[in-house]
């Protein structure tokens, strides 16, 4: 027996609806999105000597999540005789990986050019809180929208079209926050260490976040378009080029905040630790 999808809810519009060009955008969306995958985790695994700490374990975990929540939803768009539950099982767990991996990861390098406890741990408490607001309702919702009641399918329908934007809407805001300190806090750095290498950093920092600013973006715009299945698979090939940006930014926070003097602002020795394992910064101040 087909299940149909209640009336309302994302996945019924998914039917036999997609024109031939969305399925092969969809499909170069995966590509692009496994490929990716496949590269972060050969860097992760080469680029870091010890395998702890924060920083790696979450970049390894929100790399790692890109395959299943693909998968997930080629089985919940193309509906290949998979049951739906299986399909939403993948998807809610990698989600909740890759998104509030990516949001552990921002928050783990926080330490490299941030000295107070009170904003790291209120910027930790709000991850974590979004986490178990937003994740669990999510699940709830679109658990409960695909139930053999008709009654409650329907109200879960109707909930999760609303979820699903306020929690994209949300977890954007969250990243930007983060972002914002970094900005903030390295613009004071650099106030303390005027020079023009470390003007150079700054200006890569802005390049690099006002490109992850135009995918959050994009994520959300195409979702309130109405292009649901694009917006779903879209959305990892956006976390997956969040994610390659990361070997590019620690390496330049160790360099700005390791630097001893204007005159060397990237001293050799700090060159030659980050490329071995540029995760010890992070770790030495999070264990």
């Amino acid at each position: 027996m087909v299940y149909v999808p209640p009336s309302g809810h994302p996945s019924a519009e998914l039917n036999g609806s997609l024109s031939s060009v969305e399925k092969y955008v969809i499909a170069v969306f995966v590509a692009i999105s496994w490929y990716n995958a496949a590269e972060l985790v050969v860097f992760c695994l080469s680029t870091f000597k010890f395998y702890r700490g924060w920083y790696f374990w979450s970049l390894l975990i929100a790399s790692l999540s890109l395959f299943p929540i693909c998968l997930g939803y080629i089985f919940y768009i193309f509906y290949p005789g998979i049951p739906y539950y299986l399909s939403i099982s993948l998807i809610i767990v990698s989600w909740s990986c890759m998104v509030t991996g990516h949001s552990l990861i921002l928050w783990s390098r926080l330490h490299l050019i941030i000295r107070s406890p009170r904003v790291l741990h209120l910027t930790l408490a709000m991850i974590i809180v979004d986490a178990i607001i937003l994740h669990s309702s999510t699940a709830v919702l679109l658990y409960g929208g695909h139930s053999n009641n008709a009654v409650m399918a329907s109200r879960c329908a109707r909930g999760y079209n609303i979820m699903e934007r306020v929690q994209l809407v949300i977890f954007c805001v969250q990243e930007l926050l983060i972002s914002g300190i970094y900005l903030w806090e390295t613009a004071k750095m650099l106030r303390l260490h005027p020079g023009p290498l470390h003007y150079k950093i700054l200006s890569q920092f802005l390049v690099i976040n006002i490109f992850i600013i135009i995918l959050d973006v994009a994520v959300v715009g195409i979702q309130f378009a109405g292009y649901y299945a694009l917006q779903v698979t879209f959305k990892p090939v956006a976390y997956s080029l969040k994610f390659k940006l990361e070997y590019a930014i620690l390496g330049r926070l160790i360099a700005l905040a390791t630097s001893p003097s204007n005159s060397e602002p990237f001293p050799q020795s700090t060159r030659t630790d980050t490329t071995q394992d540029p995760s010890l910064h992070c770790n030495r101040r999070l264990e």
